[in-house]
């Protein structure tokens, strides 16, 4: 597919190695928020880097904040970046999502990497377009816990869902699989639950949950899995509860799909990485898909991203009346863990 525009929103420099875990949140005034992860050096050799060194290189563990830019011209140019969460935990924050309730205020959650024991998942809220925040507020439980960039929702009841994977008692540690569920809520957040069942698969579990409602009210779920291909649950009551997990014939590596509602045409829009590994690697090419059923079949596949000698990955949408703004993280095969983000704007009649 060839872009009706296309930039690098967050270009690496050595003081700003790594730019990941992105979304682009509509403000008043015809304005939108970009916000993600930036990770920063603290060391001054660090400061000296190449994308291509080893020593110094980003981790996922590495510092980390939540920075902004802001565009008043649909995504085509953007200001300099202001911070939106500092990092005021033990190793990093990331993560964002942002939802606007129907009274106006916004809801920000995210996950503070406080070590490699306890991960959690916070919240803070505005009422005046991301001008100020309410105090900051735990959702999880003290554990390991994590969610992902642009997967937060409202169903048409009005409940809020948080895909999220770890849980209560979970332990990060070789050979541990990983299990996926929900927070939820139905006052806004004010108060909230997990899920009664959590959802896994054979090999390294599943993780990093999407979710969309369908035009019957049942939720559908793709998971990230190491047994390359996505797989897919249902759930009947908002989220309290999950069918088992069962493989897709979607081929995927260990990376996250995202799933999305097209607002124009009702169908559903799913962008993944189209290659069967049992690795997170190649993590190329990065693909768009349609589904007219409801998430039962799918058809017009067409690459967003197929270069070989980079990975992308961790996709997220906006949906702007006739257009799409796609963004994701990319990185050389060359480098050595470093990233930037691109955004890509389509018509939405591109996917089809």
């Amino acid at each position: 597919m060839i872009p009706i525009c296309e930039q690098i929103v967050c270009p690496w420099t050595a003081q700003n190695p790594r730019h990941d875990h992105q979304l682009i949140f509509p403000l008043s005034d015809d304005r939108l928020l970009l916000v993600w992860s930036e990770y920063y050096v603290q060391s001054p050799s660090y400061i000296f880097r190449t994308p291509h060194d080893e020593g110094g290189r980003p981790a996922d563990r590495s510092p980390c904040h939540l920075a902004g830019k802001v565009s008043t011209d649909s995504g085509r140019t953007w200001s300099e970046r202001i911070i939106i969460q500092e990092n005021i935990w033990g190793w990093n924050v990331k993560h964002p999502n942002l939802l606007r309730l129907p009274s106006g205020e916004i809801i920000f959650t995210f996950t503070a990497w406080q070590s490699a024991e306890e991960r959690n998942v916070f919240m803070k809220r505005s009422s005046d377009e991301c001008e100020s925040w309410s105090e900051i507020v735990q959702i999880s439980e003290p554990g390991w816990y994590c969610t992902n960039n642009d997967h937060i929702m409202q169903l048409s009841t009005g409940r809020i869902l948080l895909p999220a994977h770890g849980g209560p008692g979970f332990k990060f540690v070789t050979g541990n699989p990983l299990y996926s569920f929900v927070f939820y809520s139905d006052d806004g957040f004010r108060t909230w639950q997990m899920s009664e069942d959590t959802m896994t698969a054979p090999g390294r579990g599943a993780h990093e949950p999407t979710i969309i409602e369908r035009q019957d009210g049942t939720l559908l779920c793709f998971l990230r899995t190491t047994m390359k291909c996505i797989y897919k649950a249902y759930s009947a009551d908002g989220g309290v509860h999950w069918s088992a997990p069962e493989p897709t014939d979607l081929p995927a590596p260990d990376s996250p799909p995202l799933l999305k509602r097209i607002p124009t045409t009702g169908d559903l829009l799913l962008l993944w990485n189209n290659v069967p590994s049992e690795v997170g690697w190649p993590r190329t090419p990065l693909t768009a898909a349609i589904s007219r059923d409801e998430g039962e079949t799918w058809e017009s596949f067409q690459d967003i991203d197929a270069r070989p000698d980079y990975g992308a990955a961790y996709a997220a949408v906006t949906f702007l009346g006739d257009e799409a703004l796609v963004t994701y993280s990319i990185g050389s095969t060359s480098w050595a863990g470093d990233k930037e983000i691109t955004l890509k704007i389509f018509n939405i009649d591109q996917f089809y």
